[in-house]
């Protein structure tokens, strides 16, 4: 009998990705330059300013950095901040990851009307949502209204400008960053497989945690850096909802530029935050390869 050779994962490469026939390694370096070149005007040009601010010192010529972790206000705020994103992270990715599934099972008239929603959602402008957050949750709002006018309360609502009532707004402007990398990997599963399941008497419960959830991994564990990052430097919805109380770090650093009159402590203050969240996504794409899965 003749003897199949297996050749050994471990050696096997993946191909090495050919350029087109129509362009040289000169070429290609030429098209490096338009984005180079933009974020070097736009990322890099910034941060040194920050860094040259930061270097000057604070009002009192000491060290801005160390000034920046003597302040009270922003050692609170950097682990109401991680909190706030945590927690934003773990619900915007649960409420994505069933937004996406049901976009994927729900009859064509229905998905349209989700991919629209959804769509409507991310190109308004974040200060309109949080506008209309705050008019909701005021006390005598369209919460209160509506309540009122069930007949549960006669009390006005005591939700703005507070921690609780920063989730809500959120979760509706993270949203729509979780559902896209989530709903890609379901539009990617492959139905064979389910079908499979099913033949060989996988119940729904042992389809989603063997089938199902494993290839949506990709997707969520995307959808979770991608909101944690960006609810780290979330500004406007914080400060309009969750008022002078509740000062997320990018409040912070606001607070030292407008009425502090400390520029230099601000700007070492925001690149702590650009640090942080640096590291953060490296690790999280060390973790999970996150940019492989982006690219």
């Amino acid at each position: 009998m003749a003897t199949i050779l297996t050749p050994d994962p471990a050696t096997v490469r993946s191909p090495r990705r050919r350029l087109p026939a129509s362009l040289d390694r000169s070429e290609v370096r030429w098209l490096l330059w338009p984005p180079l070149a933009f974020f070097a005007v736009a990322l890099g040009i910034p941060l040194a300013e920050l860094v040259v601010q930061a270097l000057r010192g604070d009002s009192t010529g000491g060290n801005a950095f160390v000034a920046a972790f003597e302040a009270d206000l922003f050692v609170a705020a950097l682990g109401r901040t991680a909190l706030l994103a945590l927690i934003v992270t773990v619900l915007v990715v649960v409420v994505g990851t069933l937004y996406a599934v049901g976009v994927a099972v729900a009859p064509s008239w229905l998905r349209a009307l989700l991919v629209v929603a959804l769509l409507l959602s991310l190109w308004t402008s974040v200060l309109v949502r949080t506008f209309g957050w705050q008019l909701l949750e005021i006390p005598q709002g369209g919460l209160y209204w509506a309540l009122h006018g069930l007949g549960l309360t006669d009390e006005p609502v005591t939700l703005y400008q507070t921690t609780l009532g920063m989730y809500p707004a959120m979760i509706s402007v993270m949203l729509p960053f979780a559902v896209l990398p989530v709903l890609a990997s379901v539009n990617s599963l492959d139905s064979d497989q389910l079908n499979a399941a099913t033949i060989f008497g996988a119940g729904p419960l042992l389809t989603l945690r063997t089938v199902i959830l494993p290839h949506l991994a990709a997707g969520i564990s995307t959808a979770g850096v991608l909101v944690f990052v960006l609810s780290l430097g979330f500004y406007v919805t914080p400060v309009l909802l969750g008022g002078p109380a509740n000062q997320t770090v990018s409040g912070v650093i606001n607070l030292q530029l407008a009425q502090a009159d400390e520029p230099a402590v601000g700007a070492a203050m925001s690149l702590l935050l650009v640090a942080a969240t640096l590291v953060i996504y490296l690790t999280a794409d060390r973790l999970f390869r996150v940019s492989e899965k982006w690219g």
